[in-house]
């Protein structure tokens, strides 16, 4: 008996059969059981499937795995009814029957005796026999409960497979759908009956295309003595005798085809079922197309409780105002590009009367950005608690966000802090965008990078530099979304024209430099909407403050 994990990761249903050998389990990638939770290390288990039975290993995690809530040491036996924790994961190892698996020959053996299009079907109207007229009526009542009901789409797989044997005689029935774009269809549900022989089906590429490229219904009435099927070994060998498959057409596309056939000998199907058949396979496709689009609103409405539900939480990380710093102005204006953004800024007053300048931007957006921005923020007020060594602390940083995410979510961050008697700023940059300092005389000079961003490698070291802001100097930190806003030329904004901005307007108070450069982005983009996040960040000290 075949064997599975069964369970629900990120609130999606998760069945993974085990086959003979091993199989990692992990967040990587490359895992053959991957489980896309944070609390899941990339490389975390192994299951191993031998003569002796089925084994989990774990390889070392951070945050373990248990069966039946007892930590794994060493190699553990599985046995039916198991649960077998991952991190945060739990799945249960069962017993189960896989969709029956079906293989597409290459031969050139069409799978048919005759066949009929949909258009064809339909334009005919009227049923061509009282047993035909019987028999679609009674399928059409039959499927009044299955059309008016709401179903998830596995439960739903069930049920159409019921109303399938109820319409049909028959000893296999598959239903095979087309999935993310696949050449071919793949069985998503079946059903055996005590006649057929188990094992794989092998279906003719042929006769796959005809059902749906075509939109042709297919029937053949002796599988056994239709020479087509000789080459067919799986059609001969499990004694099938008549088979149908009809497209399933949602009156839009076909997204499959259903599947049915009989090993009988003293049966076949006729082309009066074949049409019914079709008709119930027309019924079935508009059914799985609603369930999806129900499933989609679904999922839509959730990830937009959940975006309303970060909107909220990061509405309380980032500041809402700037602190105030005697002998200096502050403003900062950010802008995400979706509901919630991946940009981040603070400034605070740490312990030691100096003040926290930070912004940074993550990359990607929306929901995995602003996850790791919530990530990022608070590990930085922990480790700021007491006056920080700037390339220790970032450091620091870089290793927890490293260990947290995938390699592919990473973050720039430039990270200063400024002592207000002197205007010095000591500072690290973490790959983020050059910071700009414009001096009173309108010249400018930018801070470059001092180290990689975070996350990007476990291990890496971080150069610290200082500045200091003279009286009537301005100090910029912005994220890409400024320099890289686009109009409608495809042209980019550019970190030149935004430096002109600042040094045009540096003696202005620091509201009004920002109101600028806002009004000037926006005279350039025109009707183009933000492809990123936009933040600025902007210090200037005041031409009275002493030296």
């Amino acid at each position: 008996m075949p064997h599975a994990l069964v369970g629900t990761v990120n609130r999606r249903s998760v069945c993974h059969f085990l086959r003979e050998g091993r199989q990692t389990v992990g967040r990587a990638a490359t895992s053959d059981l991957r489980l896309e939770d944070p609390s899941v290390s990339r490389n975390h288990a192994e299951l191993l499937v031998d003569d002796a039975g089925i084994h989990v290993v774990d390889l070392g995690s951070r945050n373990g795995t248990l069966v039946n809530g007892k930590k794994v040491a060493g190699q553990t036996d599985l046995s039916e009814g198991d649960t077998v924790q991952f991190a945060d994961v739990k799945l249960k190892f069962v017993d189960t029957e896989p969709p029956a698996q079906t293989v597409f020959a290459s031969d050139g053996a069409s799978m048919e005796s005759s066949s009929v299009s949909v258009d064809e079907i339909y334009s005919l109207g009227i049923p061509r026999s009282d047993d035909e007229s019987r028999n679609l009526f009674r399928i059409l009542a039959d499927a009044g409960d299955l059309l008016a009901a709401y179903r998830p789409l596995d439960e739903l797989y069930q049920v159409i497979l019921d109303l399938v044997e109820r319409a049909v005689t028959s000893d296999r029935t598959i239903l095979l759908l087309i999935a993310n774009g696949d050449a071919e269809p793949v069985a998503v549900a079946s059903r055996l009956s005590g006649r057929a022989n188990e094992g794989s089906l092998v279906l003719s590429r042929t006769m796959v295309a005809k059902v749906i490229k075509e939109r042709s219904a297919l029937l053949t009435t002796d599988a056994q003595q239709d020479p087509r099927f000789q080459e067919q070994q799986s059609v001969v060998s499990q004694g099938i005798r008549s088979a149908m498959a009809a497209p399933l057409f949602d009156n839009e596309k076909v997204i499959g085809l259903l599947y049915a056939d009989t090993t009988d000998p003293a049966s076949w199907y006729t082309e009066d079922e074949l049409r019914t058949f079709t008709a119930l396979a027309n019924l079935i496709a508009v059914k799985i197309t609603q369930a999806r689009l129900a499933a989609a609103e679904e999922e839509r409405k959730r990830l937009e409780r959940e975006l309303m539900m970060a909107k909220d939480i990061l509405s309380h990380i980032l500041p809402t105002s700037c602190a105030k710093i005697d002998g200096y102005e502050l403003c900062a204006y950010h802008e995400p590009c979706s509901a919630v953004g991946g940009d981040l800024y603070d400034v605070r007053q740490l312990t030691d009367g100096r003040y926290l300048l930070l912004t940074g931007d993550v990359a990607g957006k929306g929901l995995p950005a602003a996850l790791l921005v919530s990530n990022i923020m608070p590990i930085v007020q922990l480790l700021t608690d007491e006056p920080p060594e700037l390339s220790h602390l970032m450091a620091r940083l870089n290793r927890q966000i490293w260990r947290s995410t995938d390699p592919v979510h990473f973050a720039t961050l430039f990270l200063g802090i400024l002592d207000p008697a002197s205007g010095r700023v000591d500072y690290v940059n973490a790959g983020h965008n050059p910071p700009v300092v414009v001096s009173p005389d309108g010249s400018w000079s930018e801070i470059s990078a001092t180290g990689l961003p975070i996350g990007m490698i476990e291990e890496t070291i971080y150069a610290a530099g200082s500045l200091t802001l003279a009286p009537g100097a301005v100090f910029a930190a912005f994220s890409d979304g400024i320099p890289e806003a686009q109009n409608t030329a495809d042209e980019f904004y550019t970190e030149e024209r935004l430096n002109e901005v600042l040094c045009r307007e540096r003696d202005h108070r620091a509201d009004e430099i920002v109101a600028s450069v806002k009004s000037d982005l926006e005279s350039f983009v025109l009707d183009c909407a933000p492809s990123d996040d936009i933040t600025i960040l902007l210090v200037k000290r005041l031409p009275s403050a002493a030296g």
